[in-house]
Order: structure tokens, then C-alpha cells, then sequence
């Protein structure tokens, strides 16, 4: 039942495992760990792999490993802040930013790095702007270099491992020194400095320090492959309207409604997306689409193809060969 068939062109949903990660997880469970909060040593040990990996994660992200806290994902993270800020939210946000919780008098902006639909940037803030900047870095980690300490007026950010090879069921949350006082949890526990309880998930966060240092090191040959990839597909179709960024094609077909669209490559042997897979059960058109210029129809009838470095110039092919069988077919 977990065979996977279809050619995953939506990596922004999800990203599999790297081959390093899934060892590096056979062996954390063939040897064992231990609860990380217990006395004994070899608590201590995995105590010590949870700093590992939490040091990894600060070294990627420009900031203090003190500064990370480990979450069950980037929308739990996101979740926190809203209990204790009130924030100005940006309309390109992910939904666990919830945009009826927004408030424009605030003076903490939250808003994407990458958007998930477009692979675009989010709205750029100026770095010397006297708001507080909330920034959720899930499309971006692992793919680009980030530096939370220069851009000195970011005080939360917010991942999710799974979407650059780690494991699911870990994100973290950046936390800058001086605003941890004020935090308070959701979670109750001792804890992640009595911020976050529960027991820590192990697996997951060593994954997720492992699989940041492996991302890190490859981002120019990753960002070479997919962008290859990406210039194929877009050279090779015509007749529909589209954009792209880095990683991101959005396809906007003529007629055909992008939820019947999804439903179509999907039995022709593609998972792609008609937005953010967050919002995929709804009706109502992307908050990102519109904020990027589309109208409520084009949004409706549009698709994002989002690539990884997995990604070949024969799926490419085998793509562009469906995708064009699609316009000529079925989008009249």
C-alpha cells in the first residue's frame, strides 16, 4: 500500500526521505534510544543527539542553538506565536496562520520567505523597518542560505522537517533570546525549558539535524538539477498561460478547473497540486494566487508543479508529453 507509483512533481507538499536519512533512521531504531528527559545515561546520550541536532539546525539557520525550539511541525510553531502575539498576517501565509486572526495594528508582520503556491519570495520587509518580522521558513530552509541574526529584526521563524528530507513529525520554531520570557506554552511540560511538553520526538529531530547539515551542502547543485528540469518543462509546452519560479510552475489552464486537473495527472501518473495541499480540500481559490495577481477564476484554474532535486529530465518528458495530452484533450 506505501508503493509509490506516480512521479511526485509536488515536492512542496512533501519531500521523501534522503538515503542518508533513512540509514541514519534504521540505525537510531535497530540500536534504541532512550527518553532524552530521564537521569540515567543513556538518556544522557540521546539528551546529548537531541543538542546535536539542535546545534545542526542553529549552525544552518544563523542563530544560537538556545534559540531553537523543536516542535511537531511548522503548523504547531506557527500556532504557538498566535497564542501569545497578536500578529499582522500576510495573505500569502501558510493557513495555520489563520488570515481572521490578523491584526493590521500589530507591530509583528508573519509572512512567508518562499510562498508554497508560487515559489516566490514573500513580500520583501526591509531589514531596518522598526517591525518585529514572524517569518515561516518552510519552503526556504534547506534550499537557500539563512541568516537569522543578520536580518536582526526577525524574532520567530518557523519550519518543517519534512519538506527537504527529513522525517515527518518534527519542525522547529526560532524563538529570539530576549522574547522567550514572554512566551508561554501550549504545550505544558518540563521540556524544551518548560516552553514545549511532552516527550521529544527523537527520531524525528535527529533526522531533522541531519538532514539540514546534508541540504545545506548541496543547495548550488540541487538548485542547478531543478532548475534544468524546470527549463525543460517550460520550453516545451505552449497555448496556456503559465509563470515559474525557482522550483514552481503555476499552470493556468483555459477551461479546465485545476481540481480536475490534479485529478488527471494523477491517473496519468503525476501528483501535482491546485495550491498549497493545506488548502486542498477547498473550494475557495488561494489567498496566494490572488495576492499574486490572478483573478478568482485564473486561481481556480490553476496548478502548481513544484519540483525537488529528485526530479529527471525523463519524468520532464514523460510531464511535458501528459501535460500537452491534457490541453489538447480535456481543456477545450
Amino acid at each position: 500500500m506505501f508503493k509509490r507509483h506516480n512521479i511526485n512533481f509536488d515536492a512542496n507538499a512533501t519531500m521523501p526521505p534522503t538515503r542518508h536519512v533513512l540509514r541514519l533512521l534504521k540505525k537510531i531504531y535497530r540500536k534504541g534510544y532512550n527518553n532524552p528527559s530521564a537521569t540515567y545515561l543513556d538518556a544522557q546520550k540521546t539528551a546529548e543527539a537531541i543538542e546535536k541536532a539542535r546545534l545542526q539546525v542553529a549552525t544552518a539557520l544563523g542563530c544560537s542553538a538556545d534559540e531553537i525550539f523543536f516542535t511537531s511541525g511548522a503548523s504547531e510553531s506557527n500556532s504557538w506565536v498566535l497564542a501569545n502575539y497578536n500578529v499582522k498576517i500576510d495573505r500569502s501565509s501558510h493557513h495555520s496562520l489563520d488570515i481572521t486572526k490578523s491584526d493590521n495594528s500589530s507591530n509583528i508582520i508573519a509572512f512567508p520567505l518562499i510562498v508554497s503556491e508560487t515559489g516566490n519570495y514573500g513580500r520583501k520587509y526591509d531589514i531596518d523597518t522598526e517591525k518585529l518580522l514572524f517569518i515561516d521558513l518552510t519552503q526556504a530552509i534547506g534550499k537557500q542560505n539563512i541568516d537569522l541574526h543578520w536580518w536582526h529584526n526577525v524574532i520567530f521563524a518557523s519550519a518543517s522537517g519534512h519538506k527537504f528530507g527529513g522525517i515527518l513529525g518534527c519542525g522547529i520554531l526560532y524563538i529570539k533570546k530576549e522574547f522567550q520570557e514572554t512566551m508561554k506554552p501550549i504545550i505544558f511540560g518540563s521540556q524544551e525549558k518548560g516552553l514545549r511538553g511532552g516527550t521529544l520526538n527523537v527520531p524525528a529531530i535527529i533526522c531533522f539535524g541531519e538532514a539540514i547539515k546534508e541540504a545545506q551542502k548541496n543547495i548550488k547543485k540541487h538548485r542547478i538539477k531543478i532548475n534544468k528540469v524546470r527549463d525543460y518543462i517550460i520550453n516545451n509546452f505552449d497555448g496556456i498561460k503559465f509563470r515559474y519560479s525557482h522550483n514552481v510552475i503555476n499552470i493556468t489552464f483555459r477551461n479546465l478547473l485545476a481540481t480536475t486537473a490534479v485529478q488527471l495527472f494523477d491517473t496519468f501518473g503525476f501528483n501535482v497540486s491546485a495550491g498549497s495541499a493545506c488548502n486542498s480540500g477547498s473550494e475557495e481559490p488561494s489567498l496566494a494566487y490572488l495576492e499574486d495577481g490572478y483573478t478568482r477564476d485564473e486561481a481556480l484554474r490553476t496548478i502548481r508543479v513544484s519540483l525537488s532535486e529528485k526530479n529527471t529530465i525523463r519524468e520532464a518528458k514523460k510531464f511535458v508529453k501528459v501535460l500537452n495530452k491534457i490541453i489538447d484533450n480535456y481543456d477545450n
